[in-house]
């Protein structure tokens, strides 16, 4: 056997002292990060195998009276090996190193055929943490490895430790949240806002994605309220899932714990592939837990991710336990409440008849208070392309031809009609006429000057000529100035179209061409058919209110929605969606009080849009009670009209 020189194991050891060091470096950064422990533990154990040459790195967990296995690089172990392990690993006290090599015998046995450099390390007063590293039996050198397996204990003893801290501190939050929501659910005598307060806040408390509340009555269990879900639609097919998944469970007599998507039981298979959720839970609510009988209400809980759950506690028990308690107190102070007005009524009212026509007077004043419909306000207005422009008469004059009729297909800049003005053709013809008589002048004036420098360059007439010049020229510059403002503003008197489209006026021609007009009068418009189209809406000054009122309770989430026809069509309503209303209030054509509002129209959904088409809408302003709907005008006509 050759040995390697003295030089050799000095270099060697350095490199591996180098290396553990990078390791021990890399452990620490990757423990302040937020991995996995599963990805830590493969990452570390598996560089340390690879710097000491080693066959497999394990982590194990050893308290006074078991072992655990929480890491393992082997990939084939199997449960002798892990038998071959554990023995060694109970023996070992904390706080020591110690390198094993392979042998059955001895204080430290190790039935495994590699040396084992094991690095145990106390975590806790009973808890233990060991790092074993199995090496090759040639590899028993004396080359700092123990030292370097003992380091990288401390640094995994130190991640343990974090995670641990972590773990608990979770453990304690999430106890804290149960037993906020436990509290809530004491706090009120209503069973409805009982389950509503269970549906909104359990999802947070419980960490799932959505509760959903069942009350019991006598045909089954009525779903009541679900998290983030204001109204419940019973008639939908979300909700009589929900009820026929409790149905099927406690046809079974059990409660449903957990159960994931990958093998569902009969019972929760359709749910599962119709809903979407990865896993669902039912409990009944009942004095015992667990059990159906006489169950006030039930429970769904459901998580659409595969965030794995908490193994060191169970809330749903808990909350299971205290809504059950809470609903029993309700149910008790309802029927105790309604049991003593019932005795009250009957001494008040002895005659049946009587009794018979109050209770009629009261169901039809609770049916006015109680039951919600639909709030819809009505409004009128006008289809109109959202691409249009009015066409107004610069200033005054007369239009001496139009160039487009009506529906008249134009281009932007197309002109659409000539104006003319009289006194801008006066100023014109005044202009021209002094420009005419300032040009012969200012030619008599050169040849008189050209004569007189011939004849005496030196006299004073000389001068007096070129000043006269010089003030001709002035002048001319003058009046060409002013003749292109004059020119400039005839030229605005060409009406152009600013925009590509089609001209609406009807009988265009006869109508305007050869009449006067006046500065800002409406003369056409140009509107483009092809863009977007948009309904405008002249709401009532009385009903802006429930509008506005309506747009503040959706919280930006949705717009209103609006229903309309068409008056040359009143057998089909369309529907579309409220996007803008103005903020001011002024008088429409009638001379009544409104507010505009514009509603964006699909031309692909509403075929021949046709401009100015008049509308008749209902914007729906949420639901109301009954009697609000129906008596609304007499209510608002009592308070400004006789209470105010």
């Amino acid at each position: 056997m050759t040995f390697p020189s003295h030089s050799e194991s000095v270099a060697r050891s350095a490199s591996l002292l180098a290396r553990a060091d990078g390791l021990l470096e890399h452990a620490e950064t990757l423990a302040r990060t937020t991995i996995a422990t599963g990805d830590y533990y493969r990452q570390v154990l598996g560089e340390l195998a690879d710097i000491l040459e080693a066959d497999s790195v394990a982590v194990w967990s050893a308290r006074d009276d078991s072992v655990s296995l929480l890491f393992d690089t082997c990939r084939d172990l199997d449960r002798d090996r892990v038998a071959q392990a554990v023995e060694l690993i109970g023996r070992l006290e904390a706080d020591r190193t110690v390198l094993v090599p392979p042998g059955v015998g001895g204080r430290l046995p190790n039935a495994m055929e590699f040396a084992r450099c094991i690095a145990c390390v106390s975590v806790a007063p009973s808890l233990r943490l060991a790092l074993d590293v199995r090496l090759p039996a040639a590899a028993q050198r004396g080359e700092n490895i123990s030292d370097v397996v003992a380091a990288a204990a401390a640094i995994v003893v130190e991640f343990h430790r974090g995670r641990q801290l972590e773990r608990m501190f979770s453990l304690s939050v999430e106890r804290d949240h149960v037993a906020a929501l436990c509290q809530t659910l004491h706090t009120t005598l209503n069973r409805r806002r009982i389950a509503l307060d269970l549906a909104n806040e359990g999802a947070a408390a419980l960490r799932v994605d959505r509760v959903s509340v069942l009350l019991a009555e006598e045909s089954g269990f009525r779903l009541e309220a679900a998290t983030s879900v204001n109204e419940i639609n019973r008639r939908a097919n979300a909700s009589r899932a929900i009820e026929q998944l409790v149905f099927d469970v406690r046809r079974q007599g059990t409660a449903l714990p957990w159960t994931s998507a990958d093998e569902p039981p009969d019972a929760a298979k359709t749910y599962l592939q119709e809903s979407g959720a990865s896993r669902v839970r039912v409990e009944p609510l009942s004095a015992q837990p667990g059990s159906w009988d006489a169950a006030s209400a039930a429970i769904v809980l459901e998580s659409f991710s595969n965030t794995p759950l908490n193994p060191d506690f169970d809330g749903v028990a808990e909350v299971c336990r205290h809504a059950a308690t809470a609903l029993a107190n309700a149910a008790a102070h309802e029927s105790q409440g309604l049991r003593n007005r019932l005795l009250s009524w009957k001494a008040l009212a002895p005659s049946r008849r009587t009794r018979t026509i109050a209770m009629s007077i009261v169901g039809v004043l609770l049916a006015l208070i109680l039951i919600p419909v639909d709030f819809e306000l009505e409004s009128r207005g006008q289809v109109q392309p959202a691409r249009r422009r009015h066409i107004y008469a610069p200033a005054d004059g007369v239009i001496r031809q139009v160039s487009v009729n009506n529906t008249a297909a134009v281009e932007e800049g197309a002109t659409l009609a000539v104006m003319r003005n009289p006194d801008l053709d006066l100023e014109e013809q005044r202009i021209r006429g002094e420009i005419a008589t300032s040009n012969a002048r200012l030619a008599a004036i050169r040849a008189t000057r050209v004569d007189h420098d011939r004849r005496s360059p030196t006299s004073t007439s000389a001068g007096q000529l070129a000043a006269e010049e010089e003030e001709l020229k002035q002048t001319l510059a003058s009046l060409s100035r002013q003749l292109e403002i004059v020119n400039r503003r005839v030229a605005e008197l060409t009406l152009r179209s600013p925009i590509a489209g089609q001209v609406v006026r009807w009988d265009l021609i006869r109508s305007l061409e050869s009449r006067p007009v006046r500065q800002g009068q409406l003369l056409m418009q140009v509107v483009d058919p092809a863009g977007p189209w948009q309904l405008e809406l002249r709401i009532p000054d009385r009903h802006v209110r429930h509008v506005l009122a309506a747009q503040a309770a959706m919280k930006d989430a949705n717009r209103l929605s609006v229903r309309f026809l068409f008056h040359m069509s009143p057998t089909t309503t369309y529907s579309a969606t409220l996007d803008d209303v103005h903020l001011a209030t002024d008088l429409d054509q009638d001379g009544e009080l409104s507010t505009l509002a514009k509603v964006t129209l699909n031309p692909k959904d509403i075929p021949d849009l046709r401009p100015g088409s008049s509308v008749i809408a209902k914007i729906d302003c949420g639901r109301r009670s009954l009697g609000y709907v129906w008596l609304r005008e007499l209510l608002e006509f009592l308070q400004t009209r006789v209470l105010f």
